[in-house]
């Protein structure tokens, strides 16, 4: 029995230390933040979205730089996250940021009622450099679109991940929250 009971104290040593140590789960971007939501990844950047969404397999790169896109529906989609692990716009996040904002006000590339609401600096780990804007414009039913961009670089690095959140259905604080949940990883 005193045997067992020092066999079960190392055993729990070792675990602890082991734990202490990084070596096992440490919260990485593939596991979910809560049991309501799953991890979208794309290279170096993931975002938690609705356990419900389900990324596109048929999504086609878009012309400024998102490889891959989640939504709440593939048939009528309301709300969508799309992904890139390098939007291929600017050697910085502010670079590819203005690249967007410009695009958007001076050519219409989101419709003639682009308003960008909010510009800041985001404060994510890993990142050298974390930019968002939120914005709103119409859909073509008429409907407020609202939506928001966070781009990330790290220096020395040209490569700029990003997040493209559009929302028809989303709360405000939703969006926070998956603005909230960005995470980046510069070494994959």
């Amino acid at each position: 029995m005193r045997t067992l009971v020092f066999k079960l104290i190392a055993i729990s040593t070792i675990v602890a230390l082991l734990s202490s140590c990084g070596i096992g789960n440490s919260g990485d971007t593939e596991e979910p933040d809560d049991a309501n939501t799953q991890r979208a990844t794309e290279g170096r950047i993931s975002i938690a979205v609705p356990k419900e969404w389900s990324q596109n397999p048929d999504f086609k790169p878009t012309l400024n730089g998102f490889t891959s896109s989640w939504a709440n529906s593939q048939e009528e989609p309301t709300d969508i996250v799309r992904l890139s692990s390098d939007q291929g716009q600017g050697p910085t996040a502010e670079a590819t940021m203005g690249y967007f904002e410009a695009n958007a006000m001076f050519k219409s590339t989101h419709g003639r009622e682009f308003k960008l609401d909010e510009s800041k600096d985001l404060e994510i780990e890993n990142a050298t450099e974390a930019k968002l804007s939120t914005w709103t414009t119409n859909e073509k039913s008429g409907r407020t679109l609202r939506g928001a961009w966070v781009f990330v670089s790290t220096e020395g690095d040209t490569a700029v991940a990003g997040v493209e959140i559009l929302a028809l259905e989303l709360s405000d604080e939703d969006i926070d929250a998956m603005i909230d949940s960005i995470q980046f990883d510069p070494t994959k």
